[in-house]
């Protein structure tokens, strides 16, 4: 049941990303693959192709987990690899390239924010706003 529910959540989620006219640009492109919602843009600062990866399994409980990955093997992305800009640095606890905004669970999670809780931000940063500031600081949209 917490599934179904979790699908229609997420649904309503991402509808309202592609009714969202600063978000339904050209070049931006929103997928739900199971409770990972897929934001993808054809040209970031660096003037290359990116796909952000929200693994949404929890949401909204607890913010969605951020990565960058490749769309063809789904394989998370290197902190290299990442778009310039984006990644703050690696994960003190995941180990893994991280974006440092409220509102994402690495954020949350990371040592020096565990105090400024999710709870705060969970009715501001629905997916519609945590995709656009992901979006921005990518350089996909102004």
């Amino acid at each position: 049941m917490r599934e179904g529910l979790l699908a229609t959540v997420l649904e309503a989620e991402l509808e309202l990303c592609r009714t969202d006219p600063s978000l339904s640009l050209p070049g931006i492109a929103f997928e739900l693959h199971g409770s990972k919602i897929l934001a993808r843009f054809s040209k970031g600062r660096d003037g290359k192709p990116g796909v952000f990866q929200l693994d949404c399994s929890e949401f909204d409980a607890n913010p969605p987990s951020v990565a960058m990955i490749d769309f063809e093997s789904w394989a998370e992305l290197t902190l290299e690899r990442w778009t310039p800009g984006v990644p703050h640095s690696i994960h003190p606890v995941t180990g893994r390239p991280f974006v440092c905004l409220q509102g994402i669970a690495e954020y949350h999670t990371h040592p020096s924010h565990v105090a400024d809780s999710w709870d705060r931000y969970r009715k501001r940063f629905r997916i519609p706003q945590t995709v656009r500031r992901l979006l921005q600081k990518a350089g996909a949209i102004p």
